[in-house]
Formats: C-alpha cells, sequence, structure tokens
C-alpha cells in the first residue's frame, strides 16, 4: 500500500512536471494549465485516500494490541508483558493539536509537495516516534484518533484499569491537567512515586487552533503546584521533561523541529 500510495503523488508531481516542461510547446503537443490541475488533484486525491485507509487499518492493530496488552495484565498480572508506554491526556486536547509539518515542502512538481501534509496532529507525531520498539496505548474510545492503541472500558472500573497499566507500563508519557480525572491521574502518579517513569509533555504553541497552550499551560503548573508537582515555566518551542524527587524539574529537551525522528531523539534525551 505505502508504493502505491508514493506513485499516485509521483504521478501528481510528473503531470506538472510534464505541463511545465510543455507550456511553450504548439497547441495540441502539451498538457495545459487546467488539465494538469485536474490530473494532479486527481492522483492527489487518491493518494490522500489511500494514506487515510492505510492510517485507519494501522489503528485498528494499534488498538487490538492495546486490548491485547490489558487482556494479557488481567489475565497473568505477574507474567512479563511485552515493553508498552501509556498515554495519559486531558480528552479536551483530542484531536485538537494539530502541529506544523516540518517536512511539507518542496515545489508542486516535486513528490514530497503532495506526500507531507501541512499540519499533523500531535499524538499521531508522538505514536510515530515510539514505534514501534514501544507501543503506545491509552484508555479510551478505539477510533477516535490516529495515535495511540485505544482499550475502550467502562467508567466504573476505568481506575482499576488505569492502575494496571501505568504499574506495567515501561514508560508514562502525559500531557498534564490540573483538572478532572488528568488531576487525579497525576495524583496517583505522585502518591505510588511514579514521576521517575513519566515523561510529560509540554506542547508547542499552535499556528491556529482552539487551544491557546500559553494560557492553558500556566493554568496547569499553578493548580498542580499544590499537588507538589513543578511544572517549567511555558516556551513555545515545547518541551518533552521528566521531574526529580519531590515532583521537581529534573531533565528536558525541546521541541524546535517536531516530526517522528526529532521528537524521537528528544525522548531519547530525557529517558537515557
Amino acid at each position: 500500500m505505502n508504493a502505491l500510495v508514493r506513485y499516485c503523488y509521483l504521478l501528481a508531481a510528473l503531470v506538472v512536471l510534464v505541463h511545465l516542461l510543455t507550456r511553450g510547446a504548439p497547441a495540441g503537443d502539451g498538457v495545459s494549465a487546467s488539465a494538469a490541475a485536474i490530473g494532479s488533484s486527481a492522483f492527489l486525491l487518491l493518494g490522500r485516500v489511500l494514506a487515510g485507509w492505510q492510517r485507519r487499518a494501522l489503528q485498528r492493530r494499534r488498538d487490538a494490541r492495546a486490548e491485547a496488552i490489558l487482556a494479557q495484565l488481567l489475565a497473568a498480572p505477574d507474567a512479563p508483558v511485552p515493553p508498552f508506554a501509556v498515554y495519559l491526556r486531558p480528552f479536551s486536547v483530542t484531536g485538537r493539536l494539530s502541529v506544523v509539518n516540518r517536512r511539507f515542502r518542496g515545489l508542486p512538481f516535486m513528490r514530497a509537495y503532495y506526500a507531507h501534509e501541512a499540519e499533523m496532529e500531535f499524538e499521531r507525531v508522538l505514536a510515530a516516534a515510539l514505534a514501534p520498539a514501544l507501543p503506545l496505548v491509552a484508555l479510551g474510545r478505539p477510533g477516535e484518533a490516529i495515535g495511540a492503541g485505544r482499550i475502550a472500558v467502562s467508567d466504573a472500573v476505568w481506575k482499576a484499569m488505569f492502575q494496571r497499566l501505568i504499574g506495567a507500563a515501561r514508560w508514562i508519557v502525559m500531557i498534564p491537567s490540573d483538572q478532572g480525572e488528568t488531576r487525579w491521574e497525576v495524583q496517583q502518579l505522585v502518591a505510588q512515586d511514579l514521576l521517575g517513569k513519566t515523561v510529560f509533555i509540554m506542547p508547542p504553541a499552535l499556528k491556529r487552533g482552539g487551544i491557546d497552550v500559553a494560557a492553558y499551560w500556566r493554568q496547569v503548573r499553578g493548580g498542580l503546584s499544590a499537588d507538589g508537582v513543578c511544572l517549567p515555566d511555558y516556551t513555545s518551542a515545547g518541551q518533552v521533561f521528566r521531574l526529580g524527587r519531590g515532583g521537581r524539574f529534573y531533565r528536558s529537551r525541546y521541541l524546535p523541529r517536531l516530526g517522528a525522528s526529532s521528537l524521537r531523539r528528544s525522548l531519547s534525551g530525557v529517558v537515557s
């Protein structure tokens, strides 16, 4: 499927290139601007449809793997499980943290121009940065986002399932909040002395969107200070960081160019 998607984007670029190379040709011997626009758009649309189908198929596999991890934990609590990371976040940010795709560049006659979207959801980048060595799992509704594998649980048992997951996870990756369930999760990490294996994420500033990340962070920083969690001041580049003893700031890396590979390096810098 990857090869087919790349082929569609290549054809979209080739149509534009042929038009540019034949602009001075006699009528009927080249590709007109309108024909180039239609042809390029058609191949781009087909590529995006196939890529979307591929991402949804990948997400279904991630959801199934996450369900299997929890099922194994419940069936044999003391048995080892494959390494995984738990993603904790306020539900209010799901689907709303779209970041600029730094790989989006080039000109219309280049394949890269079509192959990369201008913006990407942050969770999708995070899951790609950890894959395949460390699957990212989260409690939630399967299909609600592309990123962490979702595990559907009822309201009556989600706290118990949360405890199982954070206890067995290799790492906990968290966008903190001082509100609702996410604040309770932060309090549990403090009470159970699990801050040492928690990587906190300070989202970078968004070019546009429904969240004022700087204001959000100031509120969270002030709210969690009462729980013994000392978050750093906000920076528009964003950070991944860890907290040491007593919830004190310990180690961090900035997110100057947000992509899967650069985020992977930043994460490696704080967990090494």
